[in-house]
């Protein structure tokens, strides 16, 4: 019994087994995050204030960068907030809401 108690205090003894950090989000995931949940929601499929279900569109590369760019309807333009490379990647990481 004794053992098993001095065994059990060296336990207690030992540092804690490091905490797994989150991966770091993609660029276009960071971008996204910070510009597109409120309207998309994290999945792509909020749909709040009138936006798509990006899970669902059929609209390829082209089409989305146009509106990200350009806005439409309710939908802003970010072309004068993120930069063409910025754009590009937040419309690459749209593409894989499925």
């Amino acid at each position: 019994m004794n053992l098993q108690l001095a065994a059990f205090s060296l336990l207690l003894l030992l540092p804690a087994p490091p905490t797994l950090a989150k991966p770091p989000l993609e660029p276009g995931q960071a971008i996204y995050q910070k510009n597109c949940v409120r309207c998309h929601g994290t999945n792509g499929k909020r749909g709040l204030n009138g936006a798509h279900d990006l899970t669902k569109s059929n609209l390829n590369a082209f089409g989305r960068t146009y509106l990200v760019t350009n806005g439409m309807g309710k939908m802003p333009a970010f072309g004068k907030v993120l930069t063409p490379a910025q754009v590009q990647q937040v419309v690459a990481y749209s593409l894989t809401l499925k």
